[in-house]
């Protein structure tokens, strides 16, 4: 096989003790200048009446630790991607402050930003085509990532990314097939695969049964929950299925109209919720 140079592998980030591998504080996301009324904290709505801004969220703090599963429920609209897509690094909060592994990285930009979103971050999106290319194979698409985080050896990187596809319950002969031929079930664990093919502390989920039939739905679930126990990663999933949520989450967060309207343990939560748009959820799921 060829070869290229060095290095072979990257050393996977550690996790400082004490501290939580991915911290919000007070993150707030508006687009648009804003003005004195909408900065002043008194407007409840999403979109400003005085300057037409929109928040995506508005003062969100989190923090989820090694081997910690935090759930975020909402409906459309109510913020939750807006919050993955900061922890992600996607996109810069208007103020506050994001925390990874201990390090205020809020400002970080370019370069830097892909480098944590390679090493430190992975990610599992509800659409496939968000994350994948369909014309290039299941091996391909992973070791896409691993080449993008510095692995430079040929047979190393085939070596990986063969043992997270048959680790992720996909068959060797599908290695070499493209993704677009995949079933909907089987390009999530791909991209879980892709996810975790440089060892990140930290794993986000963006709604990752969403559309799946109930069985495949199962299958994935139980495959996220192995994934948890066997890495001990710091896990945010984002779904508006409370089912899913009661399944993975130890710590829940509920957002309506971009703010945190209840947080707790998702059992103390979900079983008894104190705020009139927590119970909705709750009875409309029942």
């Amino acid at each position: 096989m060829k070869t290229i140079p060095a290095p072979a592998a990257i050393e996977p980030i550690s996790v400082p003790s004490g501290t939580p591998c991915l911290e919000l504080r007070d993150i707030t996301v508006r687009y648009g200048r804003g003005c004195d009324h909408c900065r002043s904290g008194e407007m409840r709505a999403q979109r400003c009446t005085h300057c037409g801004s929109v928040y995506g969220c508005r003062d969100v703090s989190l923090d989820v630790w090694p081997g910690e599963v935090l759930g975020i429920v909402g409906e459309s609209g109510s913020g939750k991607s807006t919050v993955l897509a900061v922890s992600n690094l996607d996109i810069q909060p208007t103020s506050g402050s994001v925390k990874l592994l201990g390090d205020d990285v809020s400002s970080a930009e370019g370069k830097q930003r892909r480098r944590l979103r390679a090493l430190a971050l992975g990610i599992v999106y509800q659409s496939a085509q968000a994350n994948l290319l369909m014309d290039v194979t299941a091996g391909g698409n992973v070791a896409e990532r691993m080449l993008g985080a510095g692995w430079r050896r040929y047979d190393a990187v085939r070596s990986r990314a063969l043992a997270l596809h048959t680790d992720m319950e996909l068959p060797e002969d599908r290695f070499d097939v493209p993704v677009g031929m995949f079933s909907g079930g089987m390009r999530q664990r791909v991209q879980l695969a892709k996810a975790l093919a440089t060892s990140p502390p930290v794993l986000l989920l963006d709604e990752p049964t969403s559309g799946l039939d109930v069985s495949v739905q199962a299958r994935i679930l139980d495959l996220i929950r192995r994934i948890h126990a066997e890495f001990q990663l710091a896990i945010v999933v984002v779904s508006h299925d409370l089912a899913v949520i009661r399944m993975l989450a130890d710590r829940l967060l509920v957002m309506r109209r971009g703010l945190v309207v209840e947080h707790g343990l998702t059992d103390q939560v979900l079983e008894d919720p104190q705020h009139p748009y927590t119970q909705l959820l709750v009875s409309a799921q029942l």
